[in-house]
């Protein structure tokens, strides 16, 4: 009988301790000094609350809570780049399985002409939403803090709340970016 009680406390005790360091660990500053990822994550995060990006019927864009976003700046000055890069945000989402709900992709852009001229692109990705970036306030708030996005080709992840907090250099492979979006998703 004895043996009964020691085990219950036992296992009673196991949770109890686990609760307690984490907290303790958490609260006394632990964590790990160095992230292994590909992608580099932004810090000060960028907010999209204040952009005006305009859909391609002429209402204006809004990110939705709880999903996140693949961004993409195109100039489309070379259509073969800018189709591997589609075809990256494609894959990715087609990876992911289950999570693939909740990540969309993006392609801002600021040349209206250059768009229209696009149109090969726009047919064989249907399900990418393009969006004019009214004023250029998207470039540059992120060309504050990084590169110019047109210049640099890079992808950005904006998150379920509607902040910038990733960006994938284009010398990334798609393997490379695809880890970093099954840990972050």
């Amino acid at each position: 009988m004895d043996k009964q009680y020691r085990l219950a406390l036992l296992i009673l005790l196991i949770p109890l301790m686990t609760l307690v360091a984490s907290t303790l660990t958490f609260y006394l500053g632990y964590k790990p000094s160095e992230i292994n990822a590909n992608g580099t994550p932004l810090d000060p995060k960028i907010e999209t609350n204040n952009f005006i990006l305009v859909e391609e019927d002429g209402s204006r864009f809004i990110f939705k809570p709880g999903k996140w976003y693949f961004v993409y700046f195109d100039d489309f000055s070379n259509e073969d780049f800018s189709l591997d890069r589609y075809n990256i945000a494609r894959s990715s989402k087609a990876t992911l399985r289950r999570e693939s709900h909740r990540l969309r992709r993006l392609v801002i852009y600021k040349d209206k002409e250059m768009f229209n001229e696009a149109e090969s692109l726009k047919s064989k990705f249907p399900e990418v939403i393009f969006l004019y970036d009214e004023g250029d306030i998207f470039r540059k708030s992120i060309s504050e803090n990084l590169s110019d996005p047109y210049m640099s080709k890079s992808m950005f992840l904006v998150d379920s709340f509607a902040l910038v907090v990733w960006e994938f250099n284009v010398g990334l492979s798609f393997s490379d970016i695809f880890e970093d979006l099954e840990q972050l998703l």
